[in-house]
């Protein structure tokens, strides 16, 4: 009787050691998806907290050492670019630029589709929040982010809208700028639904498309009538 109940002892010992050892197994990740679990989990880490937050406080938050986090990224100015990498680059839409020079459609549709396409992109609380911060203590990445939207979005609207509407091509540099404040204005406004709802904590439109449409028919009513008649008056 001693010896059965010494061999449940120990197989019992054993049973209950097992969901520790199980645990570890799960921690025990290819270098690959270790690191691209720290990256999802510090795109949401920063997004809550700000990039003023320490590699101290994230490793704490993943469950890991610090040491181990800058295995994989040496300081936190390569965590930071990771993110950034991760949240506004390889999410960007490369089609975009195609909808926006596709002049089988009218301007109108190509806005109405590209805006509420990447409107589904920027409308993240994540991506809002990030941005916002990065704007406060992080001013690079949304320069970054802003000259890539400027030279491939930006751009082609402002000769896509002179092409359509006939609009005299700008005569200097400041002219330039004018167009590009104004689809600048119309585009920012996608973005801005956002913030009223991750930064304020306001209520926001119920339907993103409607809104979208009556923002570029208002851009559009506008916008070519007032370059127009400023240009055609010089």
């Amino acid at each position: 009787m001693t010896e059965k109940r010494g061999t449940r002892s120990v197989a019992a010992k054993a049973t209950a050691a097992v969901p520790g050892e199980r645990a570890v197994t799960r921690r025990r990740l290819a270098p690959e998806d270790r690191e691209h679990e720290i990256v999802q989990r510090a795109v949401a880490f920063f997004a809550s907290n700000g990039f003023s937050a320490s590699t101290r406080d994230l490793a704490k938050e993943l469950d890991i050492t610090q040491p181990l986090l800058y295995r994989y990224f040496p300081n936190k100015e390569a965590l930071i670019d990771r993110v950034y990498e991760e949240v506004f680059v390889r999410r960007w839409n490369p089609e975009w630029e195609e909808w926006l020079a596709d002049r089988s459609l009218t301007l109108k549709e190509r806005l109405c589709r590209y805006l509420k396409d990447y409107g589904r992109f920027v409308l993240r609380s994540e991506w809002v929040r990030i941005f916002i911060y990065a704007g406060l203590s992080r001013g690079g990445i949304n320069q970054k982010y802003l000259a890539r939207l400027r030279e491939r979005h930006f751009m082609v609207i402002a000769s896509e809208l002179r092409r359509e509407y006939g609009i005299p091509e700008p005569r200097d540099e400041l002219e330039l700028e004018d167009e590009l404040d104004l689809v600048w204005a119309m585009h920012s406004s996608v973005f801005y639904i956002g913030v009223r709802k991750w930064i304020y904590e306001l209520p926001t439109p119920k339907s993103l498309d409607r809104v979208i449409d009556l923002r570029v028919e208002a851009f559009l009513r506008g916008v070519p009538a007032v370059l127009s008649e400023q240009r055609r008056a010089r």
